[in-house]
Formats: structure tokens, sequence, C-alpha cells
């Protein structure tokens, strides 16, 4: 019997820049105060104050983004839990289900603070189609190792180096076809990374499914912040972009570099099905990706479906995915 070890997050990336603002408008906050008219101290400790709330702010825009809320599920239990450790001890976890004929194989990733379990019930056509399983715990989701700081560059290259040792140890003369699948972040996880995928694979990916994709991290950063102040914005993207060089995927990458087209785009056959009243995204991320259609493509908005639905919230996905199954 497998023995499951516990995911391990290492320590989580600092927002230095902020945390050195914070104690240099304490320590000048407390010598003016000190050393300044009584006249002039009330205001003083208005405008330390107002800077020390930016600066919090700007932490809290900064921790949303550093590190996913671990939620501890696993599927149900006609999956199996597989687990694969690289050369530096970092653990990726994925549930598989493999059918005894041959069938099509589906690889999917979930979206930001989920897991295999919410997979689970969004590529149910699939599993009721008979596909092969495959169910991907992003690094800090679900049992996966967690990460200094959450990239998408970071996590894909762990599931990449995943998918080359292990991909080779499948029964090839089982699988009939590989697609794809990946929701949200898992969809942008899946932009970048689906061409390099399809080599490593026993075969390539013959189609590529999405659902409500996430297609620019700029944009989410802009979308999640709107409601912050400019200053505080503009300290959390800069402590961001600091930690991405220190903990991150490295200083060759940009922050316009988190975006598509230059993020990449899949050069199979892609289904997009979008949840047009999309709380988490919104359809921009979808318009940014909308220039770049090509003929293959096929995109369905669902006027039903939520983003974190189940049950009658996923609309009429099923009804499209089977349908997209038998074509």
């Amino acid at each position: 019997m497998q023995s499951v070890r516990f995911p391990i997050d290492p320590p989580v990336s600092r927002p230095i820049l902020t945390q050195i603002l914070s104690s240099i408008i304490v320590l000048l906050m407390c010598f003016l105060l000190i050393n300044t008219s009584s006249v002039y101290r009330f205001h003083i400790f208005i405008l330390g104050l107002f800077l020390l709330t930016i600066c919090v702010m700007s932490s809290m825009v900064f921790s949303g983004f550093v590190r996913p809320k671990r939620k501890l599920r696993n599927p149900s239990d006609q999956f199996s839990r597989v687990d694969w450790l690289s050369k530096s001890d970092e653990l990726v976890v994925r549930f598989e289900k493999w059918n005894d004929a041959k069938a099509p194989l589906i690889i999917a990733i979930h979206g930001w603070q989920s897991d295999s379990s919410s997979t689970e019930y969004k590529i149910k056509p699939f599993i009721d189609s008979g596909y092969h399983i495959v169910m991907i715990d992003l690094p800090g989701h679900g049992s996966s190792d967690g990460l200094k700081i959450w990239t998408a560059v970071e996590s894909g290259e762990r599931i990449l180096s995943m998918l080359s040792d292990h991909a080779n140890k499948w029964d090839e003369s089982k699988i009939e076809k590989i697609v794809l699948f990946g929701h949200s972040i898992g969809g942008f996880v899946v932009l970048r990374h689906a061409n390099r995928m399809s080599q490593i694979l026993p075969m390539p990916i013959s189609r590529v499914y999405l659902e409500s994709p996430m297609t620019s991290f700029p944009l989410v950063f802009k979308q999640r912040t709107a409601s912050w102040k400019l200053i505080s914005r503009m300290l959390a993207q800069l402590d961001l972009r600091w930690a991405f060089i220190r903990d991150g995927p490295g200083s060759e990458i940009v922050w316009k570099d988190f975006e598509v087209p230059g993020w990449g785009i899949p050069s199979m056959p892609i289904r997009i099905l979008q949840a047009k009243d999309d709380i988490a995204l919104g359809q921009h991320h979808l318009d940014l990706l909308r220039p770049y259609e090509m003929n293959n493509w096929e995109v369905i908005i669902d006027s039903n479906l939520k983003h974190f639905g189940r049950g009658e919230n996923r609309g009429n996905a099923s009804m499209t995915y089977e349908d997209w199954i038998t074509k």
C-alpha cells in the first residue's frame, strides 16, 4: 500500500518593500512626535496613520495572490491517488481512473483554491462516457506541495516534470486519444503548457477544453484590487514583482508576459465553455482570447453556468460536453 505524505508549504514569500516602508514610517512618526511641537503632533499622527493604512492594505492585496487557501479534500473512491516526488522532494499528486477497455484519456486541472474533488463533478460527462481520467492537484492545492510564491509558470513546470517521469509508464495501447481540460486558473496553466505537455505524453493532445478560463494575471490583479486605493495597489504590484524575482520563476518573466497571447495559446483545437455571468473573472478574459480564435475553435457562452457552480448551477455544461464528446 502506498504511503501518503501530507503536503508541505515552504515559508511564504513576504511583502518586503511594504514591511520596510512600514518600519520607516513608524520610526519617523515616533521621532517627529517626540521632537515636534505639540501643535503639529495630531497632524503627524493622522498622516502616519494614513500611510500605515496604505501599507496594511498593500499587504492584504499581496497576501491574496502569493498563496492559495488549501482545502485537503479528495475525489470519490473510484479514483486512485498517485504521488510524484521531484528530485528536490517536491510533491505533486494526481488522481487516476483507468478502464479495462481502450478509451480516450482526459487530463484535468482545477481552478484557484480548488482541487481534484471539484474537477470530478466538472468532468462528469467524460467520466460517464468511459474516458480514462487523470486529475492533477496544482501545487499549493489539495494534496500537492506549495510554493513560496504561487505562479502558473512554476506550477506548470512541476506538472510537466511529473508527466515527463510518469506518463511514459501509462499503457499506450489502452489510450485512444488524449484531451486536456482546464478550469479558471487551470485553464491559464493549460494555455501556456498544453503544447509542451503534448510533446511528452504518449501521444499528442487532440483537443483542449477550457471552462471559464483565466487569460491574464494583470487583468485579475486589476479586477481584484478595483476597490483598493491606487497607491496600495501600486505598492503591492512592486512587492509582487520583487517576490517573483526572489522566489518565483525568475527575472526573465515580466508583468506583461502573464497574459495572452505572449503567455501562450495551444496549437490544437480548442473548445471553450464560458459562464455568462462569471462572478470570478467575467467575460473580459474570454474577450482577450477572442482575437486569436481559429477555425478549429468553438466557443459557447452559457447563461445558466456559474463559475463555482454545482448541480443546477452547472447550467447546460453536461449537455455541451456530451455534444462535444460525440464530435
